[in-house]
Formats: structure tokens, sequence, C-alpha cells
């Protein structure tokens, strides 16, 4: 794929800093730059690299200036990464091989509705009474349940579990090794000591333009439903319980646990490995730093969170500082 300078600059209406002749071939990192090579700077703590790149051109803020003269030329743009990962989309368009038909051997049930040009890869299992969307992909080894519906457009990739009577909505994306509506982890303990399974009756609503990560698990809800709000994006080796809700447009990082019945409000980010214990309320639009351990609801949102117990992010550095200062007694 080649981009030229001009072209850059009219679909984004940049502003060129330096020379426009360049013949642009491949997207790479600062600190990994080559000759036909475009990259994007916009964090201080890669300036080293950016002063010091071989790529022939980078994307910049329109209010950057250099402190000192660089070889690459400067594309002034709006938004560098934006414009940058529309980029990354145009490559990996043209590096994916288009995905259409049936191949064989694969198992399909009956009474199955399908859409228009549904991808059903090898060895992929589709159970009785599950209804399909069109443009749906089916990759190899994926396993579909009975009574599931899956919306327009939506990719399982190789080895995706989806337990029976979930419902997926359009454009979601579920990678490799995902399993949705996996039984809740819910027992009986009995006076003895011994515990019993209770049952996940209920299941697992996806809304639209969801993605799940490889390896992710989001339990069926024991009765009712565990539900992901639309856009919401959930990275791998994320491990969801029964009838937790979560709203629309959150993220949530690698290995993150939430435990059963807890709510978690529209644009709330969890870093990387947060715990959240069950049955709490966390509002719109709360962060969590990663590894925090969360307790106790805050309903009302609009916070950042560290620490376990956690608590606000400044209270906590403001703790932290005073604590890491305490020198051991000296005898």
């Amino acid at each position: 794929m080649q981009w030229t300078i001009p072209e850059l600059i009219n679909r984004f209406g940049a502003r060129p800093m330096g020379g426009v002749d360049a013949v642009l071939t491949h997207l790479c990192t600062l600190g990994e730059g080559s000759p036909g090579g475009l990259s994007f700077f916009v964090t201080p703590q890669y300036a080293d690299d950016f002063y010091r790149t071989k790529a022939s051109a980078v994307l910049v803020a329109k209010n950057f200036k250099p402190v000192v003269p660089v070889a690459a030329a400067l594309i002034a743009v709006e938004d560098p990464y934006g414009c940058f990962c529309r980029l990354i989309e145009e490559v990996h368009q043209e590096k994916m091989a288009p995905k259409w038909g049936i191949e064989f051997p694969s198992y399909i049930g009956r009474q199955v509705t399908l859409g228009e040009n549904v991808y059903r890869g090898a060895f992929s299992y589709i159970g009785h009474h599950v209804v399909i969307g069109k443009g749906v992909k089916i990759y190899p080894h994926v396993y579909v349940g009975d009574y599931v519906t899956i919306g327009d457009d939506t990719i399982l990739y190789s080895g995706a579990k989806i337990a029976p009577y979930t419902v997926i909505g359009s454009r979601c994306a579920i990678h490799a090794s995902a399993v949705i509506g996996s039984p809740g982890f819910g027992f009986i303990t009995h006076a003895d000591g011994t515990a019993k399974r209770i049952p996940s009756v209920g299941h697992v609503l996806l809304e639209d333009d969801v993605e799940v990560g490889a390896h992710t698990t989001i339990d069926a809800a024991t009765v009712g439903r565990t539900i992901i709000g639309k856009g919401t994006k959930i990275d791998n080796l994320v491990q969801i319980a029964h009838n937790v809700q979560i709203g629309q447009h959150a993220g949530i990082a690698a290995q993150v646990g939430i435990a059963g019945s807890t709510r978690i409000g529209d644009y709330s980010k969890l870093g990387g490995q947060t715990g959240v214990a069950g049955h709490l309320h966390l509002g719109d639009r709360l962060t969590a730093v990663g590894r925090a351990g969360i307790t106790r609801s805050f309903p009302k949102g609009n916070i950042t969170l560290s620490g376990t117990p956690a608590f606000e992010n400044k209270k906590f550095l403001a703790c932290y500082a005073r604590f890491k200062n305490l020198a051991p007694s000296k005898k």
C-alpha cells in the first residue's frame, strides 16, 4: 500500500512541514522507523524516538513546533493518532482475505435462519433454532449453541464458544476462545460443608458494537440476563460473572474480574487487573486505575479510584506519598 504526502494533506486537511516528495509505503513506530515509513508523534515520552526516527514522514499536531530540525517530513493534523488509526484500518482491510461461503466439514442444526453472505468455517457447529444475520463470519472451530441470535456483520473468531440462548447484537467481534454464556459461579453450601451448584437458567445479551477479547468469559445470568451495553470494549482474559450489567461504551482492560450482580455505568473504564466485588453499583464515567480493588458502591460515578480497598485517586496518592516516606525507626 502506498500514500503520497499531498494525498494525506488533502485527505486530513493537513499542513505540510518539510518536503512533500516522499512516497510512503508502510506504517511504523518512531523507534522502528525506516525510509518509506509513516509514523505519528503525540506523547512527549517518545520525544527521543521522534527526533531520531528514520521514518520518511510523521503525523504531528497542528500546534506542534520541533525544538530541533528533524529529517522526517512533518504532516500537521488535528488528531495525529486518529489519522494514523484510519490508515491502520486501510492496511488491515487490504491484508484481510475476504471470507465467504461454507467450508466443510461443518454442522448446522434444524430450523436455522441464515442471512445473506454468511461465512461458516470448517469444523464450526451451529445448533438448532439459531438466527444469524447477514454478513456474519463464523470462523473455524466456533461453537454456537441452540436458540442463539446473532446480529448482522458480527464476527466470531476461531474457537469462540457461544452458549445456548445467548443474544449477540450487530457488528460485534468475539475473539479467539472467548466463552459467552458459561454457567455462573453460584453454589449452595450445605451444613456439612459440601457445595451444590445453582444452575444458570438466564442468558447473556451483548448489544450492538460490543467487542470481547480472547479467552474472556462472560457468565450467563442465574435468572434474567447478564448485559454488556452498546459499544463496550472488553480486553483479553477478563471474567464477568452472572447477572453483571455493564453500560454503554465502557472499557474493560485485561485480567479484570467483576463479581456477580454488579452494575457498571456508561463510559466507565476499568484498568488492568482491577477486581470488583459483587452486588455493587458503579455509576457513569467511573475510572479505576489498574489493580484497584473495588469493595463498595460509587453510584454517582464521575470519579477515579485507586488502591485496595479503592477510594478517590487524589486522596490515595496523597496517602501513598506519606506512606512511602515513612522511614523505619533507628535503634
